[in-house]
């Protein structure tokens, strides 16, 4: 038999000349990603965003909401008189943005609507994203705080939504509500005034009023509070609901106003000003016949006279559901592909860099700096990986793109890319750390032997092998990296999710548009396995070639 230091000579000369064809012999990862890229930007009738000089012209009153309260505010795939473009993600609708049609053109001004989270509407007026929130939000002495209100520009009354045919349905003073169970929209007026009810059960609040109706429906609770406009809306497309109606004086006793909110700091200032004036322009009638247009005009499912979701089947209904929406479920579909993609290259790129770094050693005859110099590298490393492996990727997105956001002006989505890029670098410089430590140090001491410098070592001997060998954890992260995505919405990254909320929040179905979300996540998934078992039977195949050629004799 050959002496083994021969062998080992043969596998540095096989990966010296084919150490590319150890990681992708006839199947080039490269070249698959370029194609799939480019293909989704083709068949997009979309366009990315992509970062601009500053959040807005001064030439546009750009305004922040939800697209996600009828009839406020909802979102539809389609274009209509009404409606204003949201980009990529849609169009806008409803009562608030017909009152931001009149102030920006008395403002002389281009309208724009961002698409924005309940929660990340203050954080997004006060880093400058947008100009104003009109998404029906009440003037209260907390958020007074952080945003300067104008006069209400609609008020109404509270009521609570309760299921067809139960005892709740009779009640017509708030107190008969005692032991029973009430939840309200999260962070809202709707949810503080619930403790005016004597002995009542008050639930943990939900995030939208989708959720909110799925819990009714589903005997989770026995009713929630919401305003006269926005119940009207939900009963429109929830036939087994039903408004309680309170005698006078017997309601909930609460300042129902909404306001326009604009930056703190601006009030008496000539914008603030300006659009006071604009809104005092618009008469009372004049309100209630755009509120009566908004709570006429919409329902997804009641506009479609041959369809009724009361009377059809549960897949029926989420079929028809994704028949009208299915441009913005393509849309979040490809947002969330293209995150999950880039951000794992990216990581990779990240973790590959932190992953050698991390793996460098003192050693005993190093000089007092380049001693140091390591410690300060292991230090930073250890630093960054325990922070960003320690702390939500919701928070860190909330942080990155708020903080930064008044010296970078980014936009969504591509703040959100930087986000999980950074995230998963984290995550992969631990495995390509523990990639590199899992190579035989044999093979490092023989190409010692043979005069290779470290960089040859890492570029032909080990680098190689890590990748091979953390490649099932590689695409592990891409995998949670396509789900994981969707925590991104909390600063209007309209991917998947924030898309599917969207939807369900303007047909007030909740059960049946997350089914068709399911089904996408669950396809995304599968198709990505698929690919990186190929990926993987590839990159083993060659790695037994190689062990082959080292215990041949």
């Amino acid at each position: 038999m050959k002496d083994k230091s021969f062998h080992r000579l043969r596998v540095v000369d096989y990966y010296k000349t084919n150490w590319l064809k150890c990681i992708f012999n006839r199947f080039n990862l490269f070249k698959i990603i370029s194609v799939c890229f480019v293909f989704l930007i083709l068949i997009s009738p979309f366009s990315f965003e992509l970062p601009r000089a500053k959040a807005y012209e001064n030439n546009d009153f750009v305004v922040g909401m939800e697209c996600n309260y009828e009839p406020f505010n909802w979102q539809t795939a389609s274009a209509s008189s009404t409606a204003v473009s949201i980009g990529s993600a849609g169009w806008c609708d409803g009562y608030d943005v017909q009152i931001s049609k009149i102030i920006a053109n008395e403002l002389n001004k281009k309208l724009v609507i961002k698409k924005i989270a309940w929660d990340g509407l203050q954080p997004a007026l006060e880093s400058g994203v947008i100009n104003a929130v009109i998404a029906g939000m009440t003037n209260t002495s907390e958020r007074q705080n952080g945003i300067d209100f104008t006069t209400p520009y609609y008020s109404s009354d509270l009521t609570v939504i309760v299921r067809k045919n139960s005892k709740p349905a009779e009640f017509s003073n708030i107190q008969q509500f005692t032991n029973y169970k009430l939840m309200a929209q999260k962070n809202t007026i709707y949810d503080d005034v619930i403790d005016q009810i004597k002995g009542v059960v008050h639930q943990t609040p939900k995030e939208s009023y989708p959720l909110l109706v799925y819990a009714l429906q589903n005997d989770e609770t026995d009713g929630i509070v919401a305003e006269m406009p926005v119940a009207e809306g939900i009963i429109r497309s929830n036939h087994d609901l039903q408004v309680v109606k309170f005698i006078k004086n017997k309601g909930f006793q609460a300042d129902t106003s909404v306001s326009i909110g604009l930056p703190k700091g601006t009030k008496n200032s000539s914008f603030f000003n300006q659009v006071q004036t604009a809104l005092d322009k618009i008469s009372l009638t004049k309100r209630k016949e755009l509120m009566l247009q908004a709570v006429m005009g919409d329902s997804n499912v009641t506009t479609d006279s041959n369809f009724s979701p009361q009377t059809s089947g549960f897949i029926a209904t989420s079929l028809w559901i994704l028949q009208n929406n299915w441009p913005l479920f393509l849309y979040g579909t490809e947002i969330t592909i293209l995150l999950a993609i880039l951000g794992t290259i990216f990581g990779f790129i990240i973790g590959l860099v932190l992953g050698l770094g991390n793996s460098v050693q003192v050693k005993s005859h190093d000089s007092l700096l380049k001693t140091i110099c390591k410690y300060i590298l292991n230090i930073l490393i250890k630093f960054y990986v325990f922070v960003f492996r320690g702390t939500p990727m919701m928070i860190q997105a909330i942080f990155m793109f708020y903080v930064l956001r008044p010296v970078l002006y980014w936009e969504p989505l591509t703040a959100g890319l930087v986000v999980i890029s950074i995230n998963t670098g984290a995550y992969m410089s631990e495995i390509i750390r523990s990639g590199i430590q899992s190579v035989d140090s044999g093979q490092r001491l023989a190409a010692q032997s043979l005069g290779m410098t470290l960089p040859k070592q890492l570029r032909y001997i080990i680098l190689p092998q890590a990748i091979r060998n953390s490649f099932p954890s590689i695409g592990n992260q891409f995998i949670v990296n396509i789900k994981d995505s969707c925590v991104l919405n909390v600063i209007g990254v309209v991917d998947l999710y924030f898309q599917s909320n969207s939807i369900s929040g303007s047909v007030m179905l909740f059960a049946q548009t997350f089914l068709i979300t399911c089904v996408i996540y669950l396809i995304l998934t599968f198709v990505a396995q698929i690919l990186l078992n190929f990926i993987e039977r590839k990159i083993r195949l060659d790695g037994e070639i190689v062990s082959s050629m080292e215990y041949s004799a």
